[in-house]
C-alpha cells in the first residue's frame, strides 16, 4: 500500500465528513496568514514537519531517469472549493514514484508541479480520494519563462520540476522543494525567513529555517525575535609567560592559559572580555600588554581596540570588544597573547588572566 486513500473522513451515507474535517482543522495550526479575518475556518495547511525533513519529500530516482520519488509523510490540506468544510488529512506510508513527460524539443522549456491532490465527489466531480501527481507546465522559449502549472482547488504543493529541451532524465538538481509545513496549535512552525508571514498571529512561534531564529507574533501584529540565553565560556590563566620575546604579540601556552573556541549565531557576533594583572618595571616606558586574537570565522588581530596596557607600572583591570561580522555557523577561537617592549621574566608579570567569550544571539 501507498498513498491510503479515500482519506479519513470523506462523505458516507447521512454522517457529514465535514463535521469530522473541522475537528482536525480546530486542532491544527493556525489560520491563514492575512486571510484570517476574512476566511476564520480555513488554516494554514502542509506538509507535516520532521526532524530529517522527508516528510512528503520529492527527490530523484537513485539512477536518474524521467521519475521523480516522493517519500513518506502526512499533509493537511484545505477544502477550497467550499469555504468553511474543513480539513482532509492524506497519508503516503511509502515511497511512491511518480512518472515525468517526456520533454520536448528545441527551445521548449516548461516547470512541472508535484503536488499532493484531494478530489471529493460530495463538492465536485464522480471521484472521492487523494493522488500524489505530477501536473505538466506549458512549454517556453526559456527557463525564466517557464511557469508552474495551474494546481486544482484542493491540492498542496509539494516540488517544482525544471524541464529542458530533449532532456532524458530529472536530478535533483532540477528538482526544487516547495513544500510547506503546518503544525497543531502552539507547534512552532518552520518557515524560511522570504516566506513568513508579515503578521503572524500573537503568541504564534515561528522557526526561520535559513537564519536558524526563533520569531514570535505579537499583539500589535508584529514580530520579535526570541533572544536566547547562551552561557559564556571562560579560561583562566594558570603561568606567567616566559617572556623570552619583545616586540612581538606571542601566543600563551595553551598550559599556561588556554584558548577558547566557540561557534558563531546567526548574528555573527560574538563578545571578547579580557582582565589580567600587568606590570613590566624595567624602565619608566617599559610596557607590558594583555590581548588576544580570534581566528577561524574571523580574522581579528592584536590592537589597541582589544588589549591592555602597563607602562613602567602595574595595571589591574578588564576590556572588552564586540566582534561582528564573523560567519555563523562556523568555528571561532579566542587565544589569548602577551608583549613586552622590553625587559624580561624578572621585570615582566601577568597574573590572573582571565578571557570570556559569550556569542551573542
Amino acid at each position: 500500500m501507498t498513498a491510503i486513500t479515500p482519506p479519513p473522513w470523506m462523505q458516507a451515507g447521512s454522517y457529514s465528513a465535514r463535521t469530522d474535517r473541522l475537528v482536525i482543522a480546530s486542532l491544527l495550526g493556525y489560520p491563514g496568514f492575512l486571510v484570517d479575518e476574512s476566511t476564520p475556518m480555513r488554516i494554514r495547511q502542509g506538509v507535516r514537519p520532521s526532524y530529517t525533513n522527508q516528510q512528503l519529500k520529492v527527490r530523484a530516482a537513485p539512477t536518474p531517469n524521467m521519475t521523480v520519488i516522493v517519500s513518506p509523510g502526512f499533509a493537511f490540506i484545505d477544502q477550497h472549493e467550499t469555504g468553511g468544510v474543513g480539513t482532509y488529512v492524506c497519508v503516503n506510508d511509502s515511497d511512491v514514484t511518480l512518472t515525468v513527460q517526456p520533454a520536448g524539443g528545441a527551445g521548449q522549456f516548461r516547470k512541472d508541479a508535484v503536488v499532493a491532490s484531494v478530489y471529493d465527489a460530495e463538492y465536485s466531480g464522480s471521484v472521492s480520494e487523494w493522488r500524489l501527481e505530477i501536473l505538466q507546465g506549458a512549454y517556453a522559449a526559456s527557463a525564466a519563462a517557464a511557469v508552474r502549472p495551474s494546481l486544482p482547488a484542493n491540492s498542496q504543493l509539494l516540488a517544482d520540476i525544471a524541464i529542458g529541451p530533449s532532456q532524458t532524465s530529472v536530478t535533483n538538481a532540477n528538482i526544487t522543494d516547495t513544500r510547506q509545513f503546518s503544525t497543531a496549535l502552539g507547534g512552532i512552525l518552520p518557515v524560511a525567513s522570504s516566506g513568513a508571514p508579515p503578521r503572524p498571529h500573537p503568541g504564534q512561534m515561528l522557526y526561520l529555517t535559513d537564519t536558524d531564529v526563533l520569531v514570535v507574533g505579537q499583539l500589535a501584529g508584529t514580530s520579535r525575535q526570541v533572544r536566547e540565553y547562551v552561557r559564556p565560556s571562560a579560561s583562566l590563566q594558570s603561568a606567567n609567560p616566559p617572556f623570552n620575546v619583545t616586540g612581538a604579540y606571542t601566543d600563551f601556552l595553551s598550559a599556561s592559559w588556554a584558548p577558547i573556541t566557540v561557534t558563531v549565531p546567526p548574528s555573527g557576533m560574538v563578545r571578547v572580555t579580557v582582565s589580567a594583572n600587568c606590570e613590566n618595571t624595567n624602565t619608566t616606558t617599559s610596557t607590558c600588554h594583555v590581548t588576544w586574537r580570534a581566528s577561524g570565522a574571523v580574522t581579528v588581530t592584536a590592537s589597541t581596540y582589544n588589549q591592555l596596557t602597563a607602562a613602567g607600572g602595574r595595571l589591574a583591570a578588564s576590556r572588552t570588544r564586540l566582534i561582528t561580522g564573523a560567519t555563523a555557523g562556523q568555528a571561532l577561537t579566542i587565544t589569548p597573547q602577551w608583549n613586552i617592549s622590553s625587559g624580561s621574566s624578572a621585570t615582566a608579570s601577568i597574573t590572573g588572566g582571565t578571557l570570556e567569550v559569550t556569542p551573542i544571539p
